[in-house]
């Protein structure tokens, strides 16, 4: 068996694991290469689990609310002193409405709109990862999301023929 094949086993096992375990598994074409987002996430997270801010958003910006939610994330994660980190533990921010793109789970289960917004989060790998809004055809072997943001690379090498080295130029 060859190193590509010992990779493709691999990835096949880290995806059947995280797919068992809730993960859900998306593709490269739908990534959002211009933003560096699965937009897909971003506003089905935000649609169901903030219905008036939501409502709010889409009154103020009328046509196209979902382009404008995705700028404004956009905005939040190249801002000076911000980025995803940031992001994940703040909210956006845009014309006085306020929406949060993920939920850490609550210490308790006193509060069951926060538990359930926490259930809502959206956990997606997606396999060989075109990333570049480029011609270039880079490609990652897995990035994880949460709700829409990629949150990690996985770069996998087998032992034998790959160095460290390699995967950090990867």
């Amino acid at each position: 068996m060859d190193n590509k094949a010992r990779e493709k086993v691999f990835q096949d096992h880290i995806i059947a694991a995280l797919e068992a375990s809730g993960w859900l598994v998306g593709s490269s074409d739908k990534y959002d290469r211009e933003h560096a987002l699965y937009t897909e996430d971003l506003l089905a997270y935000v649609k169901e689990t903030q219905e008036d801010g939501w409502l709010k958003f889409c009154k103020i910006y009328g046509e196209q609310p979902e382009k404008h939610l995705v700028n404004a994330a956009v905005r939040q994660l190249r801002g000076a002193d911000k980025g995803t980190l940031w992001l994940l533990r703040n909210q956006i921010e845009d014309r006085g409405v306020r929406l949060k793109v993920a939920t850490f789970k609550p210490d308790h289960d006193l509060n069951p709109e926060l538990l359930n917004r926490y259930k809502a989060n959206r956990l997606r790998v997606v396999p060989e990862l075109v990333y570049s809004p480029n011609d270039y055809d880079g490609r990652i072997d897995l990035t994880l999301f949460l709700n829409g943001l990629p949150i990690a690379t996985l770069e996998l090498k087998s032992c034998f023929k790959q160095s460290l080295e390699n995967a950090k130029n990867q």
